[in-house]
């Protein structure tokens, strides 16, 4: 399978107030697609697993 040229995301991140205190949220949009987090992990391990399906493999030049 050939890598893909590119893939577009659209990141946003808050603060969000809670009765404990302000917490993190974050989402991410490809298309119609949304996905929401609470935790940064969880953010870094779903783009992780996305790069990983585009197949990007690095040039040497």
């Amino acid at each position: 399978m050939s890598p893909k040229a590119s893939q577009v995301y659209v990141l946003r991140v808050w603060y969000e107030p809670t009765p404990e205190g302000e917490v993190w949220r974050a989402s991410v949009s490809r298309g119609e697609e949304r996905h929401y987090f609470a935790d940064p992990r969880e953010l870094a391990r779903f783009l992780s697993e996305e790069m990983e399906g585009l197949n990007l493999t690095r040039r040497s030049d």
